[in-house]
C-alpha cells in the first residue's frame, strides 16, 4: 500500500467542448441504450486508453487529468472518453436486459473495435472501474491494464445486496442510493426537483461528502454534478451490482492493476483495497492524501501517478 504525493487541490475546471481537447464523437447503440465516445479524429495505434466514469459523471469528469496529464507532457497514448447509457449525451433505454453488466461491457467493447482499438488499458472511476475489471475478466485478450480511481468494491455490492445489515460500511452511499430511488419513482419530477435544488444553491453542500474541499471545487464540476445527478440512471447503475460474484470473476484477472482511493472517500473503504489486494495480490493500491471520491477532479496529478503514468 502507497500513498501519493500532493499537489494543489482541483487545479482545472472541467472542458466540455471536444473539439478544445481535438476529439472527435462517435455514438453506438444497443438494446441497453447508447454509448458516446470522444476520440481521436484518426487512430494512431489499435491500442487506446479507455476512460469510463461513474454514476452521477460523464466524459467530462476527465478533462481535469487529461489537461495535467498534457500539461506535464505525459503521453496516454490514443484517449477515448465515454458516456455510458444515462450519462452525459448517452440514452438510457426503457427497457430492461438480462445481464446489464455484460451489456454495459459489450457496449465499451463494441464502441472499441467501433473506432479501431482492439487492445485496452481501461481507466474508470467509480462504477466505471467495476466495469473495467469485468472487461479484463472476460477478455483477458483485449485488455492490457485496468486502472481504478475510487472503484466500485465489495462495500458497495454489499451495500446493495443487503443494505440494512451492510448500512454500516457505506452510510452515505446507502442514503444517497435510497433518496435517488425514491426520485427515480416520481418519474419526470424527480430529475426537475434536483435541478431545483440545483437552481437554489443548495446541492453544492449537500453533495459535499463526495468532495474533500468542496467549497474549493471548480464551479464547473458543480454546474456537471446537477446536470448529471439523474436518479433513474443512478439507481440503475447501483442495480448493476445486485448479486455480484467479484471473487469469482476478479480471480481470473490476467493484466496488471491499479486501484487508487481518497483519504477522505465517502464511497471506498480501506478494507475495498486491502480485499483486493487478497484477491489480486500483484496489485498495486494507493491511498491519495486530502482527497475525495472525485480524485481525477481534486488531485489529478496524483491519479496519474499512482496508476503509474510518468513524464516521457
Amino acid at each position: 500500500m502507497s500513498t501519493a504525493t500532493l499537489e494543489s487541490y482541483a487545479p482545472f475546471e472541467l472542458i466540455t467542448d471536444a473539439d478544445a481537447l481535438g476529439l472527435a464523437t462517435t455514438t453506438v447503440s444497443s438494446p441497453l441504450g447508447t454509448c458516446v465516445a470522444k476520440h481521436p479524429a484518426r487512430r494512431a495505434s489499435t491500442r487506446a486508453t479507455l476512460f469510463l466514469h461513474g454514476a452521477a459523471g460523464s466524459w467530462t469528469t476527465w478533462t481535469p487529468l487529461l489537461q495535467a496529464a498534457a500539461a506535464d507532457r505525459i503521453d496516454l497514448g490514443d484517449v477515448v472518453v465515454f458516456d455510458l447509457p444515462g450519462w452525459g449525451a448517452a440514452t438510457l433505454a426503457d427497457t430492461t436486459v438480462d445481464d446489464p453488466v455484460f451489456a454495459i461491457c459489450s457496449l465499451v467493447k463494441d464502441m472499441a473495435e467501433e473506432l479501431g482499438y482492439t487492445e485496452w488499458d481501461l481507466v474508470g472511476h467509480s462504477l466505471g472501474g467495476f466495469i473495467a475489471l469485468h472487461m479484463a475478466s472476460i477478455w483477458p485478450q483485449a485488455v492490457l491494464s485496468v486502472g481504478m480511481v475510487s472503484g466500485t468494491t465489495f462495500s458497495i455490492i454489499n451495500s446493495v445486496e443487503h443494505p440494512v445489515r451492510h448500512f454500516r460500511e457505506l452510510p452515505g452511499f446507502t442514503m444517497l442510493w435510497r433518496v435517488m430511488q425514491f426520485l427515480a419513482a416520481l418519474g419526470p419530477a424527480g430529475p426537475a426537483l434536483v435541478r431545483g435544488i440545483g437552481a437554489i444553491g443548495i446541492l453544492r453542500p449537500a453533495t459535499f461528502p463526495l468532495f474533500r474541499h468542496w467549497r474549493a471545487v471548480p464551479r464547473s464540476q458543480g454546474r456537471a454534478l446537477a446536470a448529471e445527478v439523474r436518479p433513474r440512471s443512478f439507481v440503475t447503475a447501483a442495480s448493476v451490482t445486485k448479486g455480484y460474484d467479484a471473487d469469482a470473476h476478479w480471480t481470473r484477472i490476467e493484466c496488471p492493476v491499479r486501484a487508487t482511493k481518497g483519504d477522505r472517500d465517502v464511497f471506498v473503504t480501506q478494507d475495498d483495497l486491502n480485499r483486493l489486494g487478497r484477491l489480486l495480490p500483484s496489485s498495486v493500491r494507493t491511498v491519495i492524501p486530502d482527497c475525495g471520491h472525485f480524485g481525477a477532479v481534486e488531485r489529478p496529478r496524483a491519479v496519474l501517478q499512482a496508476l503509474g503514468y510518468s513524464r516521457a
